[in-house]
């Protein structure tokens, strides 16, 4: 049963009110995470305010609908930056026809057969997990539930259900790579999303009884730091030539990949890194109306290497998820610098602590505010 039931425009108006009531409270001389508890409601707050005026018609620009939702803006590059990432690109995978069917052909020899994804993926997380449990604590009694899904948008997600308890699903409409089981398993799980929302329910509901841990809004600030450190968990968990020795050695034969060429492909990973902001730029422009439709393919062809097959997903991940999409690259990008900071010589061991200890906090625009 709802109580006292609210409007949009109600919703949006208290909850601005309630936001600068808590950022009202001095806070000074209090412990750390007291501080970043205030930053997290207030700008959790602040989120909600947005998305609510959203619903009820309000319209804002892709990088005001980030700022205001998220904290952060996404940089723009210059199409030179592109077109020089695409000769890098060219060199890797050279040849006659269009460079997404050729970076495409080179990645078949990476592709999963279907019937062997499952055991792949659960094999990888179950990897993912046992390296994360040598660096950090998770809660004795947490574990997750693997589906494999079709119809979505999404190529994976983690649905956390609560008292460590999580459940992954995996879309099986897409095609499923190598490189994806580690990716995917330290993403989703450990030391990604699973672990860390594992973390955030004991550490603060169970522990403290911080009501505000109860939910894990989506369209939220601390959207940035969860995809962030999902996509930079890989690098943690499998530094150096590791995941390519745990794919040849594990996943190969659980996949039924005879032999790959895993120089080139890491050549290919990046050069292609230098175009990661390519689907946040046709998403600025084609949902601020500066592209239409046909514009917008051409670019996600061209700079994103977005195929013919998955243009439609692109654009419904587009329609439905809009300016969250800078929390993968831009997160993973604030995420790193935070690492970096707290351990610039990189040894894999001062990494897994300093992601440790930015998963140990309440996930706030506040821990990056200092970050150039």
């Amino acid at each position: 049963m709802r109580v006292n039931p609210q409007n949009l425009a109600e919703i949006a108006s208290g909850a601005t009110a309630l936001a600068a009531a808590v950022r009202a409270i001095d806070v000074s001389g209090q412990e750390y995470l007291l501080v970043l508890r205030q930053d997290f409601i207030a700008s959790h707050l602040e989120s909600l305010a947005a998305v609510a005026r959203m619903r009820d018609g309000a319209t804002y620009s892709f990088d005001e609908e980030s700022r205001l939702i998220y904290g952060f803006v996404a940089p723009a590059f210059p199409r030179e930056h592109y077109d020089q990432a695409l000769l890098e690109i060219e060199a890797i995978v050279p040849g006659d026809g269009p460079l997404h069917a050729r970076v495409d052909a080179f990645r078949q020899q990476f592709r999963i057969p279907p019937q062997n994804v499952e055991a792949v993926i659960r094999a990888a997380i179950e990897e993912c997990r046992a390296r994360t449990l040598q660096h950090m604590r998770l809660p004795e009694d947490e574990s997750f539930r693997l589906e494999m899904v079709s119809g979505n948008p999404w190529s994976a997600y983690n649905w956390y259900q609560g008292d460590a308890q999580g459940l992954i699903q995996v879309e099986t409409s897409r095609p499923t790579y190598l490189a994806s089981a580690t990716k995917l398993g330290c993403h989703e799980g450990y030391p990604g999303h699973h672990a860390f929302s594992s973390l955030l329910d004991r550490n603060f509901l169970r522990d403290r009884g911080w009501v505000e841990f109860s939910v894990l809004p989506l369209f939220s600030p601390q959207g940035l730091i969860f995809e962030g450190s999902g996509d930079f968990a890989e690098r943690v968990a499998f530094p150096g030539d590791s995941r390519n020795a745990f794919l040849q050695d594990t996943i190969l034969p659980l996949a039924g990949i005879d032999a790959v060429d895993f120089a080139t492909y890491d050549r290919l990973s990046a050069a292609t890194d230098k175009i990661r902001y390519a689907g946040i730029e046709a998403a600025r422009n084609y949902l601020d109306g500066h592209w239409d439709r046909a514009q917008t393919e051409d670019w996600i062809t061209r700079y994103a290497l977005v195929g013919p097959d998955s243009i439609e997903s692109w654009f419904g991940f587009a329609a439905r998820y809009r300016a969250y999409m800078i929390n993968y690259v831009l997160g993973e990008d604030l995420v790193e610098a935070y690492v970096r900071r707290a351990n610039p010589d990189a040894d894999a061991e001062g990494d897994w602590a300093a992601l440790a200890t930015l998963l140990s906090y309440p996930p706030t625009p506040l821990l990056f505010a200092d970050l150039d």
